[in-house]
């Protein structure tokens, strides 16, 4: 089986190192992106990067930047949808997004009933959709629906955040009457769930929802299920929490770690204006490929499936984690990280040990460097 290829013909494993590690060696600013792997893979990664002065990020982190910018400014209310099928016996599901990016969430909850709490077990579950959109759920579900454009969504919330404050209020994009129903849908929660993409309104949006939920939590329980379309990017950026200090957008080239929301992005560093002159692209997950796609500049591959090797410099199949190798993953239900067994155990090298071995080229190793 050909494992390695260097500008598109078949090479061994030992001889993609070697150019790979010239890549490196020519290279004054590496950017470390995709980062579509396990735990251990991410891991390898961050510190490949720390060791080579590189520049890492996920390839679809602006899904999730929103999100992790305004829970840092302003803090935020989040639970796991394992914790909120229990508990809330309220879920206010915002934007058009929210329904489709999150229909699994939105299945789980409706084919669940609350089971904790006196207050929650009473009232059973209701939803209350807030959006353009109609949202398919469970026939058998009770679920309203306030018609709102997305754009509108924010000032919406900032109606009900003044209601509840018991400030007046003018008309705004969808009337009094239902800023009234969605005060009080939220008011007589035991415990309420807010459903909605960070995607779709953005860091100053998500602080506005996030800001609603602290609002309710002076006079009821209230948490914020934010649903991602790129799981796997909510685990990169905690990772990289835990072991650089910052949820990705990170530099080594420094040595210290240094973070710039701006400056370090994929979009910048893949655009023309980015410092990036060599790209580490590794996408090893099952199931849809990396967002990052182009190779306008000399790129080292590293993936399960790595269709068209003749794009890149130099690629990599290695074993899917999950799939051809157990691994531990982000897991959104749970809000946490998971074990996953390997049901195919391919025999591959996996993610983690290739870039380990990519470090081994540039003196070392990436365990060595962690």
């Amino acid at each position: 089986m050909e494992i390695a290829w260097i500008d598109g013909k078949p090479a061994t494993r030992d001889e993609a190192l070697r150019v790979a590690g010239d890549l490196f060696a020519k290279a004054r600013q590496p950017f470390i992106c995709g980062l579509r792997t396990d735990v251990s893979g991410l891991r390898a990664a961050l510190a490949l990067a720390r060791q080579a002065g590189a520049i890492v990020d996920h390839g679809a982190s602006s899904s999730i930047y929103g999100l992790i910018s305004a829970a840092r400014d302003a803090g935020a209310f989040l639970a796991a949808p394992a914790e909120m099928r229990r508990r809330a016996d309220r879920v206010l599901i915002v934007g058009d997004d929210a329904g489709r990016v999150g229909a699994d969430v939105l299945k789980l909850l409706a084919e669940t009933k609350p089971d904790l709490g006196v207050e929650t077990r009473k009232s059973g579950r209701r939803f209350l959709a807030l959006s353009r959109q109609a949202v398919a759920i469970d026939p058998g579900s009770d679920i309203s629906h306030l018609d709102c454009a997305s754009k509108d969504v924010v000032d919406v919330l900032g109606m009900v955040r003044a209601k509840l404050a018991g400030r007046r209020v003018a008309e705004g994009p969808v009337g009094a009457g239902a800023v009234e129903t969605l005060a009080a849908f939220l008011g007589e929660a035991g415990f309420a769930a807010i459903v909605f993409s960070p995607a779709e309104f953005g860091e100053i949006g998500t602080e506005m929802i996030l800001g609603l939920a602290g609002d309710l939590n002076d006079m009821a329980r209230v948490s914020t299920l934010p649903v991602v379309e790129w799981p796997d990017a909510m685990g990169a950026a905690l990772v990289a929490t835990w072991t650089s200090g910052f949820p990705l957008r990170v530099s080594f080239g420094r040595g210290a770690a240094e973070h710039d929301a701006q400056l370090y992005s994929t979009e910048r560093q893949l655009s023309d204006e980015g410092e990036a002159d060599l790209v580490v692209l590794v996408d090893a997950l099952a199931g849809e490929t990396s967002a990052v796609s182009g190779f306008a500049r000399p790129t080292i591959v590293i993936a399960d499936d790595p269709a068209g090797p003749s794009a890149a410099k130099v690629v990599f199949k290695v074993a899917a984690a999950g799939r051809d190798h157990d691994g531990v993953l982000y897991e959104p239900r749970f809000g946490s990280f998971v074990g996953v067994t390997g049901k195919n155990q391919s025999g591959l090298p996996t993610a983690a040990e290739t870039l380990d071995a990519l470090a081994g080229t540039l003196g070392g190793t990436a365990a060595e460097a962690a």
